[in-house]
């Protein structure tokens, strides 16, 4: 029996970190705290919210939830994605954990 061997959650997430950086111009944090990554125009930016959003999930280094937002060079159009830490403590400030 001929197996495929698969992908590790590593070698996927380089994948995925290429992939996004071979699109990113500029990652900028604005002065209201919110994460801001510049594409080059014509990508699509979905594709590149749902790829921002899952490299940072997967690395987990940020420790509070937020909402980043991808942009195309010009500014134009934009795309949002939902940060969630997966942290502990996250459900302590909004009174989930008593």
């Amino acid at each position: 029996m001929n197996e495929t061997p698969m992908n590790s959650p590593k070698e996927d997430l380089n994948t995925l970190k290429k992939k996004f950086d071979e699109g990113l111009i500029e990652s900028l944090w604005s002065e209201n705290g919110e994460l801001m990554y510049i594409i080059k125009d014509g990508l699509n930016l979905n594709e590149y919210a749902l790829l921002a959003k899952q490299i940072l999930e997967s690395e987990g280094d940020i420790a509070h939830d937020f909402t980043g937002k991808v942009t195309n060079r010009s500014k134009t159009e934009f795309a949002r994605f939902e940060y969630r830490s997966g942290w502990f403590l996250d459900g302590l400030a909004e009174g989930e954990i008593e």
